[in-house]
């Protein structure tokens, strides 16, 4: 994923590093583990994802986004969000990798079930996604004992159904602040540009040493700034 600007969790993640909400795409797949950002973040690939979602906020093809152009794309997002929480079943999942159907599920299972959908897909997942699965299975394990029960995969199922739940809330309040930090001129509507100034903007502070890029390092201590900045 990758940070930064107007709803657009994609650029936002590029610039700060954050990290998605664990989801499904389909009732049929397990739940996706979380994706990291990028290791290393050029300030050219941060414009070019600036202007990727700018395209696509920009609905009517005028050269600006408004906050009702933003509200709208808001608005059928939450509901197709609203719609996947609804869809997600975890007894359904939990059947589903429950290969021998014993009630548990071993990292062996986990794992089959995770090459399986691979190789449905045309390829093997990347080493930082089967690395994130493994982690995902280890946190559901709550009790350390190399399965999964039912008990301990519907306890993990509601927290992340209940992340997709909120996830709309969240993203409409950082996109409404990430609008207005934009907005430069205060008209009601952003550019490319002021997006593109406001992006980079942020970009640049983030950058300490200044080449051009944002390495882990410099996140890290980006999001330790903004811990120690006292709070209104």
């Amino acid at each position: 994923m990758k940070t930064f600007l107007i709803g657009g969790a994609a650029v936002l993640a590029i610039v700060a590093g954050g990290a998605a909400f664990a989801q499904t795409a389909k009732p049929a797949q397990t739940p996706a583990p979380r994706v990291q950002a990028p290791k290393t973040a050029t300030r050219a690939e941060v414009q070019s994802h600036l202007a990727t979602m700018f395209a696509k906020l920009d609905t009517n093809h005028d050269g600006t986004i408004s906050k009702d152009e933003l509200a709208a794309i808001e608005a059928k997002r939450d509901q197709k969000l609203e719609q996947r929480a609804q869809r997600f079943d975890p007894s359904k999942i939990f059947a589903r990798l429950d290969l021998n159907h014993d009630g548990k599920i071993t990292a062996a299972e986990a794992e089959a079930a995770r090459s399986q959908h691979a190789k449905a897909k045309g390829g093997q997942p990347a080493k930082a996604q089967a690395a994130a699965f493994k982690g995902l299975f280890a946190r559901a394990d709550t009790n350390h004992d190399g399965v999964i029960t039912s008990a301990e995969f519907d306890t993990m199922g509601q927290q992340i159904k209940a992340r997709m739940e909120k996830a709309g809330a969240a993203r409409d309040g950082m996109a409404t602040r990430m609008f207005t930090m934009a907005d430069a001129n205060k008209d009601g509507r952003v550019s490319l540009a002021e997006m593109q100034q406001s992006a980079l903007a942020r970009f640049d502070r983030m950058d300490l040493n200044h080449d051009g890029k944002i390495t882990p390092d410099e996140r890290k201590a980006a999001r330790q700034q903004r811990k120690a900045q006292p709070k209104n």
